[in-house]
């Protein structure tokens, strides 16, 4: 009998309960006074309640932010109506219980006082919900993107060629809507097939620990961009039971929708569940509306900006590099003329005094110089950018990369370094 109780009055079902209330009296008002806005909200609250009854994972994050929705606009009510010890109870409660649907959505009537454990059922579905991937992109930015329902409805319907509204239209003839407002948006679409996506807008660091998160990259590039980032856009799909989108046809319709969404302040783009993790760029951009996007995160930046350890490791690396300088020359000499696989690295000094080791793709050989396009994006230096014409000095090469007889890379020589000092660190 207690369990029974213990569940029949657990966060889930109570915060269910509650917004299920919000979702016909939202849905009313709306049916009253023709209100498209209203309706949608009602349909959003419902939504989500049918979803904590079921105990979807992505509902208690949801159905919290709803609750604490609610909390505002009753603590705004106080402030800038009359005061009422009745709606300070009210804001205090639906406070109270987002913050336990979010921490302990399971616990019941008795749960506090008896400890009581989380049936074997209940925990194994909690499992399998938690197993599931995320499937999601995310825009590392500089700043914030400027964002409300309506912009993001004519942005969603243009990337997926349908019509998306966002508070203003017929939704019965729509494809799909969007709700909610910065920095969380939910979007509902009926095709190709019944999905829900979230969209986060936020204005902070997408890494809680960005120092822990770099210290582990040996790409300075990437460690770069997640110290300065200073924003993160995602699009996420939300595990509905009743959706029968495929993983692949959602990453297609999140790749649209991100590369839609992307302007002049997105940094990178990042895959959390593959952990795939690139630079932003024109050719990216048309990968992600492909057939198959996560090919624009799986294929490894070419050229990256790598760590270099100091130490003599490193300095063997590069000393073997120029011993076998002749190899390179030989084969680049005996190349077919459309070859591009012949890449050299160097160190190129900015104007803050940095030194990084940039790549450049070779087109001409002189016995004390390398002529070649820069395929690095200058980190400390505005005076080159990417595919700029640049000569260096033969005795400054610090690495090489070309194919052997049977058209394997040959060199990488401090790459391979760096790898084995990787390798003995996470052995230590």
């Amino acid at each position: 009998m207690k369990s029974f109780i213990n569940r029949l009055t657990s966060n889930w079902n109570v915060a269910a309960l509650l917004l299920g209330f919000h979702a016909w009296a939202w849905a009313t008002i709306g049916k009253w006074t023709h209100n498209l806005q209203a309706k949608i909200v009602g349909a959003l609250l419902a939504v989500t309640a049918l979803a904590l009854i079921m105990r979807l994972r992505w509902a208690r994050l949801v159905g919290a932010a709803m609750l604490i929705w609610i909390c505002g606009t009753k603590a705004y009510g106080l402030v800038a109506r009359e005061f009422s010890l009745k709606q300070a109870f009210f804001a205090l409660g639906f406070g109270v219980l987002a913050y336990y649907l979010w921490t302990e959505p399971d616990s019941g009537l008795f749960d506090s006082f008896t400890g009581d454990e989380v049936s074997g059922s209940d925990s194994k579905q909690n499992e399998e919900e938690d197993a599931k991937p995320i499937i999601s992109l995310v825009h590392l930015r500089r700043q914030p993107r400027y964002l409300e329902p309506q912009v993001l409805a004519n942005a969603l319907s243009e990337a997926w060629g349908l019509k998306i509204i966002g508070g203003e239209g017929d939704a019965e003839e729509a494809d799909g809507f969007v709700a909610g407002d910065n920095p969380l948006y939910l979007v509902m679409v009926k095709k190709p097939s019944f999905a829900m996506f979230m969209v986060h807008n936020r204005d902070t660091p997408y890494f809680s620990d960005q120092e822990e998160v770099t210290s582990h990259m040996p790409n300075l590039r990437f460690a770069e961009i997640i110290r300065d980032h200073n924003a993160w856009l995602a699009v996420d799909l939300m595990q509905v039971s009743d959706s029968k989108i495929e993983q692949d046809e959602a990453y297609r319709l999140i790749g649209k929708a991100v590369s839609m969404l992307a302007d002049d302040d997105v940094m990178a783009i990042l895959c959390p569940q593959h952990h795939f993790f690139n630079l932003w760029s024109p050719e990216l951009e048309k990968i992600l509306c492909g057939d198959s996007p996560l090919d624009a995160l799986k294929e490894e930046i070419k050229a990256p900006v790598i760590g270099v350890p100091d130490g003599e490791t490193i300095a063997n690396a590069i000393a073997e590099a120029r011993r076998r300088w002749p190899e390179f020359v030989t084969i680049f000499k005996n190349r077919q003329p459309d070859d591009e696989r012949f890449i050299v690295k160097a160190p190129f000094t900015g104007e803050d005094g940095q030194v990084e080791h940039m790549w450049l793709q070779v087109f001409g050989l002189e016995p004390e110089y390398v002529h070649g396009h820069l395929v690095n994006h200058p980190m400390h230096t505005t005076k080159l950018q990417q595919g700029s014409q640049v000569e260096v000095a033969v005795a400054e090469v610090s690495d090489w990369v070309c194919p052997d007889a049977e058209g394997n890379p040959l060199g990488n020589f401090t790459q391979q370094a760096i790898s084995q000092a990787a390798k003995q660190k996470r052995e230590a």
